[in-house]
């Protein structure tokens, strides 16, 4: 049985955590793409508490398009803003500079499409979950399927709580990007996500 799921940008822990718990996973490409998901947007923690980053997007066929269909809108400079705020935010974390340059490549890479640069990212988290990886994904569109994770609240966490650079005056921020993660306990997120 194939449980479903939505494509991310730089996904969160929740989602993650059961992305990797399920044996077989596929990413939805052939839904009516929905507006403000974590399909093109994640959360980071900066010294001013939670920060949303959004991939700008173009929709081809207006309020029709199908997720495998969604462009990237190059057209602004949310390459360099993302990567600013990522930079401002984790440059003093434990982490960063083993996976900054990786994560700056995938943030300006080339890709036209979301699902492109989505991929990309998950493709990354699985080396540094020293996991074999292999892309799945849907070729049509069902509507109902036995294990449906397209429209999950991936909002909720109930992980264990691990350092973070401003928990000093924020406290613990629960379920940012995996990047939050990735940055301040580096290789050991597979003891939070698998």
């Amino acid at each position: 049985m194939t449980a479903l799921f939505p494509s991310a940008y730089f996904p969160s822990i929740s989602y993650l955590k059961s992305f990797y718990s399920e044996e077989k996973v596929a990413i939805e490409l052939f839904e009516t793409y929905p507006k403000q998901t974590l399909r093109n947007r994640c959360e980071i923690a900066t010294s001013n508490g939670k920060l949303r980053l959004s991939v700008p997007i173009k929709r081809v066929n207006g309020s029709k398009t199908l997720t495998k269909d969604i462009r990237i809108d190059n057209a602004t400079s949310w390459k360099k803003e993302h990567w600013r705020s990522i930079q401002t935010a984790y440059a003093s974390a434990p982490y960063f500079e083993e996976y900054d340059k990786e994560i700056h490549h995938l943030i300006n890479s080339e890709n036209e499409r979301l699902i492109d640069l989505n991929n990309s990212i998950l493709e990354f988290l699985y080396k540094v979950l020293d996991q074999s990886y292999s892309r799945t994904e849907t070729t049509a569109f069902k509507a109902l399927a036995d294990k449906d994770f397209r429209n999950a609240d991936f909002e909720k966490y109930s992980g264990q709580k691990y350092t973070q650079v401003f928990a000093e005056e924020h406290g613990f921020i629960a379920n940012l990007s995996i990047l939050d993660l990735l940055f301040n306990e580096g290789p050991f997120i597979r003891n939070w996500i698998l």
